[in-house]
């Protein structure tokens, strides 16, 4: 067995990581700022779907995939703009803070992205074995 016959582990993880690093970036940031709680939120509703993604039900794998990537390209994106942040973004934030949200972005979205390739190698792994069986 390996990781591609359980995706339910790769929702796990990504879940928790989700709720690890967005409370992180809620309770670093002195403003608490309400989308901070984008993630974690976000990995609670991963989490209740975990269950269906174990027991092979297609809708539910097809909506935690749709829910992993859309924040993966969200963080994704946000992560692009703590590495090489505007002028503006520059004198908004210290250097600090922009390495810190580069690491909770860059771990949101990496994990993130290992769990859409998860779920993606298993949906091919299960039309390659149904195509063998016709």
């Amino acid at each position: 067995m390996n990781i591609i016959d359980r995706p339910d582990i790769a929702n796990n993880t990504h879940a928790a990581v989700l709720i690890g690093a967005g409370l992180t970036s809620y309770f670093l940031n002195d403003n608490r700022p309400k989308t901070a709680l984008i993630p974690p939120l976000t990995g609670g509703a991963l989490l209740l779907l975990s269950s269906g993604i174990k027991a092979g039900n297609q809708n539910v794998a097809h909506a935690a995939v749709g829910a992993t990537s859309l924040l993966s390209v969200m963080t994704g994106i946000l992560l692009s703009k703590a590495i090489a942040p505007s002028q503006e973004a520059k004198q908004k934030f210290k250097p600090e803070v922009l390495r810190r949200r580069a690491s909770v972005f860059g771990l949101m979205t990496l994990t993130g992205l290992a769990a859409v390739g998860v779920y993606v190698a298993g949906f091919i792994q299960k039309r390659k074995q149904a195509e063998s069986i016709v």
